[in-house]
């Protein structure tokens, strides 16, 4: 009896392309080890040299493994931490410790509301909050990272110059800290590309906030002391953690895709997370005590909870991780 080459590599491969984010889901593997599995990426090489040479013996076959093996492994650390979370950078350069101040204004929101935009590329951006009505906004980096910034009575935006990014040459990253009044309730968008962002929206009340990201690092909303009406997210080669409100209703989408997201719910929290059928997608809901009702994860007991969070959870290639071990920030 003899195995098919072919159905060989392809079994290896799956085994590991959902093997590997299983582990770190459940915190066999250390998520900064699988993190730097492209490092691997000589193997592929010498599997297929394995496989020439081998190829008039009975161990033809071993080539093949290796190559499988080799891209299992680090198709899987890329559904499992997400393109942002793997360590070979974004080709932004890094931001200098000392870089000097590019921008920095200030406003107040007029009204009661208010609108905001960041759209940053190759930038590190933080985003908190302070009681009035005021906001700020300071860049630091290069001047070539100097971003344009339009402001009026009710709405900001601020947006990175458009230049192409040249991996791995770029050099013009640059870190962005937005400071938002609690006072008006606020419309949140942020675009970000190729960058990272740690958002703390403490005491704020949003109407919506919106995550559009692509080739994102380590990220984290936490909008656990914050009211927003409406959630919505869409994320590509990412690592996104969002800690869930303590106690406003939440609804909206997440959709992640090559992206490893962490939900983190507060205790008591009604939970319905909705999902499609992908053999890509992965969660851990059952895990954490949900129930299956339908299309949905739901806490026991979700109708007559007191604060209920329904969130849409879908993408390709995404793992989707309530209640990690290691939190979501």
């Amino acid at each position: 009896m003899s195995a098919d080459r072919r159905l060989l590599g392809w079994g290896v491969f799956l085994i590991l392309l959902g093997g590997v984010p299983l582990a770190v889901s459940q915190g066999w593997i250390p998520r900064d080890t699988v993190a730097r599995a492209w490092e691997l990426w000589p193997f592929i090489l010498i599997g297929a040299g394995v496989g020439l040479i081998l190829s008039r013996t009975p161990f033809r076959a071993a080539g093949s493994v290796i190559v499988a093996g080799t891209f299992g492994i680090i198709l899987g650390a890329l559904v499992a931490v997400g393109f942002g979370g793997i360590a070979f950078g974004t080709g932004c350069g890094a931001a200098a410790a000392d870089a000097p101040e590019v921008l920095s204004q200030q406003g107040t929101f007029d009204g009661g509301s208010g609108r905001v935009v960041l759209a940053a590329t190759c930038a590190a951006v933080r985003v908190s909050t302070a009681p009035g009505a005021g906001w700020s906004v300071a860049v630091r980096g290069s001047e070539r990272a100097r971003p344009t910034i339009d402001s009026s009575a009710g709405q900001v935006a601020v947006r990175s110059a458009d230049r192409p990014i040249v991996f791995p040459f770029a050099t013009h990253r640059a870190t962005w800290d937005a400071v938002l009044g609690t006072d008006p309730r606020l419309d949140l968008e942020l675009d970000l590309n190729a960058g990272d962002a740690a958002v703390d929206l403490g005491g704020a009340t949003l109407e919506r906030l919106a995550l559009d990201g692509n080739a994102i690092g380590a990220t984290t909303l936490d909008l656990s002391r914050a009211t927003v009406g409406q959630l919505d997210v869409s994320v590509n080669a990412a690592d996104l953690g969002i800690s869930l409100p303590t106690s406003a209703d939440l609804s909206g989408s997440i959709r992640g895709n090559a992206a490893s997201v962490r939900l983190c719910a507060p205790a008591g929290v009604g939970l319905r997370l909705l999902v499609e059928d992908n053999i890509t997608a992965s969660t851990n809901y059952g895990e954490r005590g949900l129930v299956r009702n339908g299309s949905a994860w739901e806490t026991p007991g979700y109708a007559n909870a007191a604060t209920q969070v329904e969130l849409r959870t879908t993408g390709a290639a995404v793992s989707f991780v309530l209640d990690p071990a290691g939190g979501c920030r």
